[in-house]
């Protein structure tokens, strides 16, 4: 089965930096955020319930982090994991190591927005 067309292009690979881009909202279309910054397959924004990581090409919530810098540490250390510039799930060997680098890092699930998860 095909993916589906990304809701966003791939950021710059170098560095964070300020990136426009398109989150998956569980009611409605998707909502825009105009503040955030990202790298590669990845987007962070701050807003009242915590730091959001973004996976950008559907994007869908991957969690919750305490801080900006946390979120970020947590991406640069999912990114070689899995190819993140698909729309498909990761496999049980990925996902193990996924969830414990978010883990390490304090990104939580949340309810308020489509989250993307490694499967347990």
């Amino acid at each position: 089965m095909a993916s589906p067309a990304p809701l966003n292009a791939l950021a710059p690979h170098g560095t964070w930096t300020f990136y426009p881009f398109l989150i998956a909202m569980n009611r409605g279309g998707p909502g825009a955020v105009d503040f955030g910054k990202a790298r590669g397959a990845f987007g962070v924004h701050g807003d009242d319930d915590g730091w959001h990581l973004t996976h950008l090409p559907t994007g869908a919530l991957i969690g919750l982090a305490p801080s900006a810098k946390a979120a970020m540490r947590a991406a640069e250390g999912i990114e070689g994991v899995w190819d993140w510039t698909i729309a498909d799930d990761p496999d049980d060997s990925a996902a193990s190591v996924i969830r414990e680098v978010l883990r390490i890092n304090g990104v939580q699930r949340s309810d308020n927005r489509p989250v993307r998860v490694a499967t347990e």
